[in-house]
């Protein structure tokens, strides 16, 4: 129905501006203030898989359609709106111009699993592309996953946290969004219940008549957020993907995605250890910059690896050997506390004397919180 009031608006300025020749420009929307002029006189010749704006034969912008549903509700248009806004659409141009190895990553990941391109702006609305992004409720990072629903898609514990990874966090939420997808078959249910979580969805759809998304927007059947978060999403999408159309001045970088490469590109050499190497003693026996080696490994959140598990280093391309050669030259971080059990001792006896978590001794030791100790055990006592 929206998309068939939109056409029928086009017609009457159509037939408005061929009585009226005067008339040099005219909105091609009913909110004139809000939406960018287009010139008079329209016609919409469908052209596969775009809208082509014509006067007198001569081409003017061109609309892409989106692949998701419902960018034509009301409900977008006021995010649409929003986002048209100098304050707005300046935070959305440099959000996306300043995270543009990130972005095409994502773009690429997406084409790669044949997912839905609108996807590419998901990390916008969760974080405007900041990979150190926090909300007050503790998700954290590019994709705003928080510590109860890491499993079994991240790795979370006292040393590695690999949301603030984003080429890692990109890969969980993808295939977040693809478990989603297999539960719903739908992606717009999708892409809410990644917000408002699969339980949530199932517990909306279950009071549903209909299995639609925009059913649930309008019984309000879902938190208010996620009602927000697929419209938000939808219109940042359309602005973005139909920049010109807009004239909202966002590029698509389509010359820089087809020449992908290295970092860009998500490719890199890796090597695995298995125990505490500094990231910062590696890159300097590898007479590289120490802030290279932190940002291919953001997840190692106190600057070196795993004490007991396997870690693996993500570093330049082309540096693998180097690298291998560099770790057989450092020796792995001796942690300098070590502890023997005596009788009576446990572990939180032992957390509260150190004071460090039982979690961060345990994984430093590679035991469980439950388990008993032995008298004579050695335990290794993480730093504070």
């Amino acid at each position: 129905m929206q998309k068939i009031l939109r056409r029928l608006s086009i017609t009457i300025l159509l037939c408005s501006s061929l009585y009226n020749a005067s008339a040099e420009t005219r909105a091609f929307y009913s909110d004139d203030n809000e939406k960018p002029a287009i010139q008079s006189a329209e016609t919409i010749l469908r052209t596969g898989e775009h809208n082509e704006l014509s006067f007198l034969g001569k081409p003017q912008r061109l609309y892409n359609d989106l692949f998701l549903s419902g960018y034509d509700r009301p409900e977008v248009e006021e995010f649409r709106k929003v986002f048209l806004s100098p304050r707005y659409n300046s935070l959305l141009n440099s959000s996306m111009e300043d995270a543009l190895e990130l972005r095409l990553f994502v773009r690429k990941q997406l084409e790669l699993e044949n997912m839905p391109p609108e996807l590419e702006y998901l990390p916008v609305v969760e974080s405007y592309y900041k990979t150190k992004a926090k909300s007050r409720s503790g998700a954290l990072g590019l994709w705003q996953f928080m510590s109860n629903s890491v499993y079994p898609y991240l790795t979370l514990n006292d040393y590695v946290d690999e949301r603030l990874d984003p080429w890692k966090e990109t890969t969980a939420a993808i295939k977040k969004l693809q478990d989603n997808y297999r539960i719903f078959g739908d992606w717009l249910l999708a892409i809410g219940a990644y917000n408002c979580g699969a339980g949530a969805m199932s517990r909306a759809l279950a009071k549903a008549e209909k299995k639609d998304f925009w059913y649930l927007v309008e019984k309000e059947l879902l938190p208010k957020q996620t009602r927000d978060y697929v419209p938000k999403l939808l219109a940042i999408a359309d602005l973005v993907i139909n920049a010109d159309y807009y004239g909202t001045g966002t590029s698509l970088h389509k010359e820089e995605y087809e020449t992908l490469y290295n970092e860009v590109n998500g490719l890199f050499d890796y090597v695995t250890v298995q125990k505490a190497y500094s990231l910062k003693t590696l890159a300097q026996e590898m007479r590289i910059d120490t802030d290279t080696i932190l940002l291919l490994n953001p997840s190692f959140i106190e600057g070196f690896t795993h004490p007991v598990k396997e870690s693996t280093i993500r570093v330049p391309l082309g540096m693998g050997e180097s690298a291998q050669e560099a770790l057989a030259n450092i020796k792995p971080i001796d942690f300098p506390i070590k502890y023997k059990v005596v009788k009576g001792d446990t572990l939180w006896g032992i957390s509260k004397h150190f004071g460090v978590t039982v979690s961060a001794i345990c994984e430093l030791n590679n035991i469980k919180e439950n388990s008993v100790l032995s008298i004579g055990k050695i335990l290794y006592i993480p730093s504070k």
